[in-house]
């Protein structure tokens, strides 16, 4: 089972377009998907697949112990099964670490080919965690430049949590505060000479922090796209990515904008369905073939 996370920090994007679009297209390959709505503050992926309010949602996991088995609905997509966010209760805004890690382990022990989850804007450690939890990591920008800048300020922030929680597993939070707080006498200057001082003192964390920094590939969509020229964006992030943040960044491609796209809400119907939005069918295909090419390339090569 593979989990996909759709993130990218700056709210309108458009990721639950994707998370939905995604899970559909898996779900038309054979694949068994289930879509989890991690939106916690404002979650909507139940109107994208053009279902009525939820009898069932993550409130229900965390307030009344049901599985996310079963709060998992069918959709009208055959292979795609839905968990919804939380519709009712601001309960799920603010875990604390025993909540996250408890919904952390049921999400892993879901039975599918692909979970998707579909995250909320923001860089709340929340959203951050649940971003490094995932096998595929899916990041959605607009082409404009405030888009693009949050993009690079949440894989920034990514980044940070990253470091936190590998400080933490490996025991050098307290001594990795004391090095900083005493900097001067170490010679260091930039967040980077810290890291390279604290990679001297433990081995440890020297190899952990290598391989949870080997796992950080996004995969960059962009969306929102009116214009042909807009396209080069994408790669233009890929290697911007590439160069300030040293990961593996690989461009998906890009989603046109679709006007038809919003007629399509409320008739009780996915709003991404067949014979509705070819357009968008068209470039989510091509988007969901090159992660899956890139995962496979990924994986090869390790």
């Amino acid at each position: 089972m593979q989990i996909w996370a759709v993130g990218g920090g700056k709210g309108g994007t458009g990721k639950s377009l994707v998370s939905n679009g995604l899970g559909i297209r898996l779900a038309e390959r054979g694949c068994q998907v289930i879509l989890v709505d991690a939106d916690y503050g404002g979650p909507n992926q139940h109107t994208y697949c053009g279902l009525r309010k939820p009898a069932s949602t993550l409130a229900h996991f965390f307030d009344r112990r049901m599985p996310l088995e079963e709060i998992a609905m069918e959709t009208h997509i055959e292979g795609l099964r839905l968990i919804p966010g939380n519709v009712n209760s601001a309960n799920t805004d603010n875990f604390n670490t025993a909540q996250k890690q408890k919904l952390f382990r049921h999400i892993k022990q879901l039975r599918a080919d692909h979970v998707i989850l579909d995250l909320g804007a923001g860089t709340q450690y929340d959203v951050l965690d649940t971003f490094l939890l995932a096998d595929v990591q899916v990041g959605v920008v607009a082409p404009d430049a405030m888009s693009i800048e949050n993009f690079y300020l949440f894989l920034k922030n990514v980044q940070y949590r990253l470091l936190c929680n590998v400080l933490s597993w490996t025991g050098l939070k307290e001594r990795a505060k004391s090095v900083w707080r005493d900097r001067a006498e170490h010679g260091i200057s930039t967040s980077r000479d810290w890291i390279v001082h604290l990679r001297t003192l433990s081995p440890e964390f020297s190899e952990v922090l290598n391989r949870e920094h080997a796992r950080l590939q996004p995969h960059i969509v962009l969306n929102q796209v009116r214009e042909y020229r807009q396209v080069e964006m994408g790669l233009a992030v890929e290697s911007a990515v590439t160069k300030l943040f040293r990961i593996e960044a690989t461009y998906a491609g890009h989603i046109r904008y679709d006007t038809d796209l919003w007629q399509q809400f409320g008739r009780e119907l996915p709003a991404i369905s067949h014979g509705t939005a070819s357009t968008l069918h068209q470039d989510l295909e091509r988007v969901t073939e090159a992660i899956l090419d890139a995962k496979r390339r990924q994986e090869a090569s390790l």
